[in-house]
């Protein structure tokens, strides 16, 4: 049996009410978020803004294109770390615009921030007043939008008023597409050392690489940079004193993080050592800079105790070589916000330091103050466009005040942060120091030995409580004074007696620059040495010349003082722009950086040199001219005072009392008797006679030579000869001859023996002019 069926045709009227149902049911769907778009909203909620950014955008790849899904994707761009990430929200917010008025409130002020991390501060005044007017009524978000108003209009003050600097990336292979951060620079721009970061790669093993990068100067530009390996730890920079002789390094050790200090002998860098005392602690501390004197370090840290986040702090050197306890710099300096990368410059009176609080134009900015009698002078930003919305950090000047180095993450570099430079605006130079840029040699081949030298200032009496050590391998140091003053340098090298060396700073109110070279030499007299001499030399460097006087005039004309703080206390100078001559001057005193190897010592191109040589003998009446010298809590004598320039120009004018030239012409001979050493009564009252023809003319003095017979032992003839000749010496010495007045050779083998056997044990005498006789 089949069974038959029958269908019922629905009327027309249920046919549109079915498709009516279906497509409210559609709608209601497309109303609906997808499951895309409701991950990234759970993810933005959560604060995870780089996933859920990755869920905008593929829905908005996918069609979704709305002004929602637009203005929450600029917000994660917004709400990025890096910079060059924060800038890429703009974009996206302007597509949302024609939405804004289905968009919440706070679409104005993302926008506000979007023109704002595009240096357009005007559009982002406009924006931030729109979300003042919608959110009047809800205090936070009015103190929020004040907040950004005033930050956005210290910008347009600052970019109205932008200062004329040339901002310069680093070349030859120091930017890299990594981020490239805190360069740290010896004062006279010789060395640089600066921390390179790698990330992880999440792909590989390999982790992140923090490591220590030099660069050196050479020609007038940075060589390729070489790596630092330090330790198996990562490690960054963290400070470089100003002699480049010392660097402090950041240093994961097994502690989580501590400074260390690196020393440096020649080219290479010793292994880190602990820097004992309460500097390092058990929390972060990142930066440090060291004063010239070696008694302060200034650095960064989150200890408690601080004002907020990062703060400043200082530690002063204790007698037991130890750091002792850190003192906060206050609210003057520290706020709520982080305060980081401390500098202190040369002068020990300039701060620079890098803070996202007080008055950032956005991020970190550089900030400067003064040490005022005993107080921090109100910070000061540096201004636009040195510092600008995106992060500036790790300031460091030269010691001229003319070059500067800081790393930023502004857009148009290579990697996430790039290390920059630039010439100082005028206004901005510490500049009224003098560098001492000299090195110590010693002995008859010139080469360097172990030195110590303390700096004393003589109108006080007092110790700069600091001990420089010329490296070891090039005897090459620097130092660095205020002007107005007058120092003793106190040098205590291995082998020799102490020596002083008079240097007078003028009260100049420019960069002054004095290279010295000290030679050490012993004096011997038939292979006994009976004393030493000290010889200087110095080239003054942009001094006494005509344009000088001129540069001064321009800086005395503009020179200020402003909020009762006095400029030259301040060690700054205004210098009037407009003047060729002396801008010219400045241009060349930024780009010279000798040496100590290149400098030409003689008096050549109107360069100012002086060159000066004392000689001390090791004799009983010179030991009672011995000077006592105060240094901290010990005294050190010294050998007489060397005052450079007096000594110069009295040696330039010496010439004594004049003479017959034929004093000089006789050839006064002393025979011995086979193997004896022993004078004759004749050839004595020989010597006294000559002691006579001389001793009236302080210039004068004997010339011993003795000779040795080249017959039988060579050494016993040597030996015999020399004390032959000391006999002589001696003779002359006891009867008032000093040792000053008398140069002694041994010249080995007679030539003449062959028609006189005696000729073989003879001393020869002469009477000499010492300032032209060769030590």
């Amino acid at each position: 049996m089949r069974t038959i069926y029958s269908i019922q045709t629905p009327s027309t009227k249920g046919l549109a009410a079915l498709l009516l149902l279906c497509l409210l049911q559609l709608a209601a769907l497309a109303q609906q978020p997808s499951q895309t778009v409701y991950r990234a909203e759970k993810l933005f909620e959560i604060g995870n803004y780089a996933d859920a950014l990755k869920g905008y955008q593929e829905a908005i790849q996918a069609g979704e294109g709305s002004p929602y899904l637009l203005y929450k994707a600029g917000r994660c761009y917004l709400e990025s770390k890096q910079f060059a990430e924060k800038i890429k929200a703009l974009p996206l917010l302007q597509q949302a615009a024609p939405g804004a008025d289905k968009l919440p409130a706070e679409y104005q002020l993302a926008l506000g921030d979007a023109f704002y991390v595009n240096a357009r501060p005007l559009e982002a005044l406009q924006a931030y007043e729109r979300y003042q007017k919608l959110v009047a009524k809800d205090a936070a978000k009015q103190k929020t939008v004040k907040e950004r108003k005033a930050q956005a209009q210290l910008a347009q003050e600052h970019m109205s008023n932008a200062k004329q600097v040339a901002l310069q990336p680093l070349q030859n292979g120091v930017n890299t597409e990594f981020t490239e951060y805190n360069p740290v620079v010896s004062a006279d721009e010789s060395l640089m050392a600066y921390t390179l970061l790698k990330p992880a790669d999440s792909r590989s093993s390999q982790k992140a690489l923090e490591q220590i990068m030099l660069v050196k100067k050479e020609g007038g530009s940075w060589s390729a940079p070489q790596p630092l390996k330090v330790s198996n730890f990562n490690a960054g920079t963290a400070g470089l004193s100003a002699d480049g002789q010392q660097m402090i390094i950041y240093l994961q050790d097994n502690t989580g993080g501590n400074l260390y200090l690196l020393k440096r002998s020649g080219d290479s860098w010793g292994k880190p050592q602990e820097m004992p005392g309460d500097l390092n602690s058990r929390f972060v501390e990142t930066t440090a800079s060291i004063t010239p004197d070696g008694k302060t370090i200034y650095f960064a840290s989150n200890r408690p105790g601080g004002r907020g986040g990062m703060d400043i702090y200082k530690t002063e050197l204790q007698p037991n070589g130890s750091w002792g306890r850190a003192q906060n710099l206050g609210p003057q300096i520290n706020t709520e916000a982080d305060e980081d990368a401390p500098f202190i410059h040369p002068d020990g009176r300039t701060l620079y330091f890098t803070s996202n609080g007080r008055g950032s134009l956005g991020g970190n900015d550089v900030f400067r103050t003064h040490l005022l009698a005993g107080q921090w002078s109100i910070p000061q930003n540096m201004g636009y466009p040195i510092n600008t919305v995106a992060n500036e950090s790790y300031f460091t000047l030269t010691a001229d005040g003319s070059r500067a180095y800081f790393s930023t993450d502004r857009p148009g570099g290579r990697g996430e942060q790039d290390i920059y430079t630039f010439s100082m605006p005028e206004q901005d130079r510490n500049i009224p120091l003098t560098m001492i840029k000299g090195r110590i040699l010693a002995g008859e081949r010139e080469q360097p030995v172990p030195t110590k030298i303390f700096v004393v200032d003589v109108q006080t009496g007092n110790k700069l409580e600091y001990v420089y050590h010329p490296d070891p391998k090039t005897g090459n140091y620097l130092i660095i004074l205020p002007p107005g003053r007058n120092y003793d340098l106190i040098v205590k090298a291995e082998g020799y007696l102490p020596y002083s060396i008079n240097v007078n700073i003028p009260n100049q109110d420019y960069f002054h620059e004095l290279y010295q070279q000290i030679f050490l030499r012993p004096i011997k007299q038939f292979d006994v040495v009976v004393g030493q001499e000290v010889k200087v030399q110095n080239a003054f460097y942009d001094t006494g010349q005509p344009l000088h006087h001129d540069l001064k005039k321009i800086k005395e004309s503009t020179m200020v003082k402003g909020d009762s703080i006095d400029v030259y206390e301040m060690m700054e100078t205004i210098i009037g722009a407009g003047d060729k001559a002396a801008y010219e001057y400045l241009l060349e005193l930024m780009y010279t950086v000798n040496p100590i190897e290149n400098v030409d010592f003689s008096a050549a191109n109107n360069r100012i040199t002086e060159d000066a040589e004392a000689i001390y003998y090791y004799e009983e009446n010179d030991k009672t001219k011995l000077e006592a010298k105060k240094v901290g809590n010990e005294t050190i004598y010294t050998l007489p005072t060397l005052r450079v320039t007096e000594a110069s120009k009295m040696q330039a004018k010496s010439g004594g009392a004049p003479y017959r030239q034929e004093l000089l012409k006789p050839v006064y001979k002393i025979y011995f008797d086979v193997d004896s050493k022993t004078l004759k009564p004749a050839d004595e009252q020989k010597l006294q006679e000559i002691i006579r023809l001389f001793e009236s003319h302080e210039q004068l003095g004997v010339e011993i030579s003795g000779y040795a017979s080249k017959d039988g032992n060579a050494e016993h003839n040597r030996t015999l000869s020399n004390e032959r000749a000391i006999a002589v010496l001696d003779y002359f010495n006891k009867r008032g001859v000093g040792r000053r007045r008398i140069v002694a050779k041994g010249l080995g083998a007679t030539t003449n023996q062959e028609t006189n056997a005696q000729e073989g044990r003879r001393v020869e005498v002469r009477i000499i002019d010492l300032s032209q006789a060769s030590k």
